[in-house]
């Protein structure tokens, strides 16, 4: 299940499974329960936050600098090599990379990421493309992976970007970076040598709440073409929100897609560019996005795009057709939906249920006392299952007391 997750909500999963690990010793299965509701599993669970001891740092005999830096990593989120992370400024700055220059960007990201949380300190930083190891990532017939690969070096030397900074969430200056030092095509061994900005470093390696950040698996984009991978980004951007709409200003949206000066009339930039983004997008992963035109006077000024995820309905669907139902209210156990008869004790217990907190979390602020304390947080889920149980629908609510 694709999922695009904040900070808050990780920090959030992060103590669900910290709790679990401190009242229940660990327990797998309550584990599993939490993470399989994020559509992460504990085999393939692509977030870890390093503690003191378990640093980033792994060779041996580096200098003191690198290690003390890499030892300064707790707390630090660290990504598998499936995962194509960025910090939201560089996923909305105006860029205008082709196709293969945005695929050499994300090829490197896992390349990069490792070489900064093994070597912290590390001055510059050269990273080598293989042709053959390229063509496989994207499915790129090998009698042409050359040719693109070596256009791409010469032609992203000529690109740059653009993006805004903030102060308490306003805009304050723009920057202007281009996306790499140098880079060296070598004909003769077919691969590339490559070293991007400090900036471009900085923005595919550092997420915290200060850098919001997006991410999504590479598999997922393989398939897509330019339109589709930008538009993918930007909807990714917003899936975490509760409310799944996002409104962009048709100039916003050119930039975006580098059409200041193609597809100059409406119908045809929403045709030959959001139109078949979407198209792209709906063939080859599992999101589902709609939008409105939005005019000021008669112009189309602004899309607002509403979207979701079909990635779970899939799920439930495939275990349907497997023979697993899902638990509905019925005459024989129309008593598993009411609280009538619990005691507090047992009302309790059903909010210490992992299943009940990954199910719930989203209705207390990770800021929030019930969002930083189990105490706090039995009690007021505890005070709103009093109140009314009828809000707490996803499961049979006596379900959460078997554990």
């Amino acid at each position: 299940m694709l999922e695009t997750l904040d900070f808050e909500t990780l920090e959030k999963l992060q103590k669900s499974l910290e709790m679990i690990d401190s009242t229940f010793g660990g327990n797998v299965t309550m584990k599993k329960t939490v993470l399989t509701t994020y559509g992460l599993s504990l085999d393939d669970f692509p977030t870890v936050f390093l503690t003191g001891k378990e640093d980033a740092f792994e060779s041996e005999g580096e200098d003191e600098a690198n290690k003390n830096a890499s030892l300064k990593l707790q707390n630090k989120l660290v990504y598998g090599d499936k995962w194509f992370v960025l910090q939201n400024r560089l996923l909305n700055a105006i860029t205008n990379l082709n196709l293969n220059e945005r695929r050499l960007i994300m090829f490197l990201s896992p390349l990069i990421r490792k070489d900064v949380d093994k070597y912290p300190q590390k001055y510059r930083r050269v990273f080598t493309v293989k042709a053959l190891d390229f063509a496989r990532r994207y499915e790129i017939d090998d009698g042409n992976v050359y040719r693109i690969l070596e256009s791409s070096a010469h032609s992203i030397l000529n690109k740059s970007f653009h993006f805004w900074n903030f102060k308490e969430d306003q805009r304050t200056y723009q920057t202007g970076s281009s996306w790499v030092d140098f880079c060296d095509y070598k004909k003769d061994l077919g691969c590339l040598d490559i070293s991007l900005s400090s900036h471009v470093v900085e923005m595919i390696t550092v997420f915290d709440k200060a850098n919001s950040f997006t991410k999504y698996e590479h598999e997922v984009i393989v398939k897509l073409g330019s339109y589709g991978i930008i538009l993918f980004e930007l909807i990714a951007s917003c899936m975490h929100q509760e409310h799944k709409q996002k409104t962009y200003t048709i100039q916003y949206l050119r930039e975006k897609f580098n059409c200041l000066e193609t597809y100059l009339p409406y119908y045809d930039f929403r045709r030959y560019v959001i139109d078949r983004a979407i198209k792209d997008i709906h063939d080859h992963t599992s999101y589902r996005i709609k939008y409105e035109q939005k005019k000021s006077g008669r112009i189309v000024s602004e899309l607002t795009f509403s979207f979701e995820d079909n990635s779970k309905k899939l799920e439930n669907k495939d275990k349907n057709k497997n023979g697993t139902r899902a638990i509905k209210r019925d005459a024989d156990n129309g008593d598993m939906f009411t609280i009538e008869g619990l005691s507090d004790k047992q009302l309790g217990r059903i909010t210490r249920n992992p299943s009940f907190i990954a199910d719930y979390n989203h209705l207390v602020s990770s800021t929030s006392a019930a969002g930083q304390d189990t105490n706090d947080w039995e009690s007021e889920m505890t005070k709103r299952l009093k109140k009314d149980s009828s809000q707490f629908k996803k499961r049979p609510i006596r379900y959460y007391l078997d554990y």
